[in-house]
């Protein structure tokens, strides 16, 4: 029904010293990455239009927030940013081959418009086109990393994104921190 959630967290090294042949490789190195981050987000689909959730997104955001509280962790805000990247991934699943395969979250976090975030996670999740926000919820938290990513303590926003195909339903939550 579904996967193992996927988290990623941004790194950076100080205080180190490198040679200037050293230096040319980092910045050969950084060049291309910025060049890949810059292509990748001019392909990407804008984000969510701004707006409340609807009955399926607030109802599991309202679910990992009861989650969170009895488990004495703040409730995660809505953000509609994170609700386009899920709702662009869950399309993608719903329509490319039928398999619940996470995002490169890696590459979503450093690229331009992400910059705020140290770190970043998902939860998938694909079953009957009837099921309940509180059967999603409570499948995810019966998974120790989807529930990890539910109750991690430095992830502050969530969006939701799902789309419906062939009698199911394809749930994409983005976590950001």
């Amino acid at each position: 029904m579904f996967t193992t959630s996927h988290t990623t967290t941004r790194t950076t090294t100080t205080g180190t010293t490198s040679t200037p042949r050293k230096a040319r490789r980092w910045a050969l190195a950084a060049g291309i990455v910025a060049a890949l981050a810059l292509g990748a987000t001019a392909c990407m689909p804008p984000p969510a239009p701004a707006g409340p959730p609807d009955g399926v997104t607030a109802g599991v955001l309202n679910a990992m927030n009861r989650d969170r509280a009895a488990n004495g962790l703040g409730a995660l805000g809505w953000n509609n940013q994170l609700a386009g990247l899920g709702s662009n991934w869950a399309a993608h699943l719903a329509t490319a081959n039928g398999g619940l395969v996470h995002q490169d979250l890696t590459s979503v976090l450093y690229s331009p418009g992400y910059g705020s975030y140290n770190t970043l996670g998902e939860n998938l999740l694909v079953g009957p086109a009837s099921m309940s926000t509180d059967q999603m919820e409570a499948a995810w938290m019966a998974s120790s990393g989807h529930r990890a990513n539910i109750l991690r303590g430095s992830f502050t926003t969530a969006g939701v994104g799902y789309s419906y195909a062939n009698a199911r339903i394809w749930v994409a939550v983005e976590f950001g921190g």
